[in-house]
Protein backbone atom coordinates (compact mmCIF):
# COMPACT_ATOMS: atom_id res chain seq x y z
CA UNK A 1 0.00 0.00 0.00
CA UNK A 2 1.33 3.42 -0.93
CA UNK A 3 1.10 6.53 1.21
CA UNK A 4 -1.43 7.96 -1.25
CA UNK A 5 -3.66 4.90 -0.93
CA UNK A 6 -3.40 5.13 2.84
CA UNK A 7 -4.42 8.80 2.71
CA UNK A 8 -7.49 7.94 0.62
CA UNK A 9 -8.49 5.20 3.06
CA UNK A 10 -7.88 7.54 5.97
CA UNK A 11 -10.08 10.19 4.35
CA UNK A 12 -12.90 7.65 4.15
CA UNK A 13 -12.54 7.10 7.90
CA UNK A 14 -12.91 10.83 8.59
CA UNK A 15 -15.92 11.03 6.26
CA UNK A 16 -17.49 8.02 8.03
CA UNK A 17 -17.03 9.69 11.42
CA UNK A 18 -18.60 12.88 10.04
CA UNK A 19 -21.51 10.86 8.67
CA UNK A 20 -22.01 9.22 12.06
CA UNK A 21 -22.08 12.62 13.75
CA UNK A 22 -24.55 13.94 11.17
CA UNK A 23 -26.83 10.93 11.63
CA UNK A 24 -26.68 11.44 15.40
CA UNK A 25 -27.45 15.11 14.85
CA UNK A 26 -30.51 14.33 12.73
CA UNK A 27 -31.78 11.69 15.13
CA UNK A 28 -31.52 13.85 18.26
CA UNK A 29 -32.52 17.18 16.73
CA UNK A 30 -31.58 20.74 17.50
CA UNK A 31 -32.66 20.56 21.14
CA UNK A 32 -29.85 18.16 21.98
CA UNK A 33 -27.27 19.74 24.27
CA UNK A 34 -24.49 18.62 21.95
CA UNK A 35 -26.10 19.95 18.74
CA UNK A 36 -23.58 22.74 18.07
CA UNK A 37 -20.63 20.56 19.04
CA UNK A 38 -21.85 17.87 16.61
CA UNK A 39 -22.18 20.38 13.77
CA UNK A 40 -18.70 21.82 14.29
CA UNK A 41 -17.11 18.39 14.77
CA UNK A 42 -18.78 16.96 11.66
CA UNK A 43 -17.61 19.92 9.55
CA UNK A 44 -14.09 19.55 10.98
CA UNK A 45 -14.04 15.83 10.13
CA UNK A 46 -15.21 16.56 6.60
CA UNK A 47 -12.47 19.18 6.22
CA UNK A 48 -9.93 16.74 7.65
CA UNK A 49 -11.02 14.11 5.12
CA UNK A 50 -10.59 16.64 2.33
CA UNK A 51 -7.15 17.50 3.67
CA UNK A 52 -6.13 13.84 3.40
CA UNK A 53 -7.27 13.74 -0.21
CA UNK A 54 -5.15 16.82 -0.89
CA UNK A 55 -2.26 15.22 1.01
CA UNK A 56 -2.53 12.13 -1.18
CA UNK A 57 -1.84 14.27 -4.23
CA UNK A 58 0.88 16.47 -2.70
CA UNK A 59 2.70 13.71 -0.83
CA UNK A 60 3.16 15.75 2.33
CA UNK A 61 0.92 17.09 5.08
CA UNK A 62 2.79 20.40 5.22
CA UNK A 63 2.82 21.22 1.48
CA UNK A 64 1.28 23.49 0.39
CA UNK A 65 1.32 25.69 3.48
CA UNK A 66 -2.47 26.11 3.23
CA UNK A 67 -2.82 22.34 3.76
CA UNK A 68 -0.86 22.61 7.00
CA UNK A 69 -3.10 25.47 8.08
CA UNK A 70 -6.24 23.46 7.23
CA UNK A 71 -5.01 20.47 9.23
CA UNK A 72 -4.10 22.73 12.17
CA UNK A 73 -7.53 24.36 12.14
CA UNK A 74 -9.15 20.90 12.13
CA UNK A 75 -7.06 19.71 15.09
CA UNK A 76 -7.82 22.88 17.05
CA UNK A 77 -11.52 22.36 16.24
CA UNK A 78 -11.36 18.76 17.48
CA UNK A 79 -9.75 19.87 20.73
CA UNK A 80 -12.28 22.69 21.16
CA UNK A 81 -15.19 20.32 20.52
CA UNK A 82 -13.82 17.83 23.03
CA UNK A 83 -13.43 20.53 25.70
CA UNK A 84 -16.96 21.84 25.04
CA UNK A 85 -18.34 18.28 25.09
CA UNK A 86 -16.75 17.65 28.50
CA UNK A 87 -18.14 20.94 29.85
CA UNK A 88 -21.66 20.16 28.64
CA UNK A 89 -21.43 16.63 30.00
CA UNK A 90 -20.27 17.97 33.38
CA UNK A 91 -23.19 20.40 33.55
CA UNK A 92 -25.69 17.69 32.61
CA UNK A 93 -24.30 15.33 35.26
CA UNK A 94 -24.45 17.96 38.02
CA UNK A 95 -28.13 18.64 37.24
CA UNK A 96 -29.17 15.02 37.65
Amino acid sequence: MTISEFNYIESMLWFAIALGLIINLLMKGHRDAYFTVNIIASLAFIAFGISDIIEASTGAWWRPFSLLVLKAVCVVSFIGCFIKYKKIKSVIQTHK
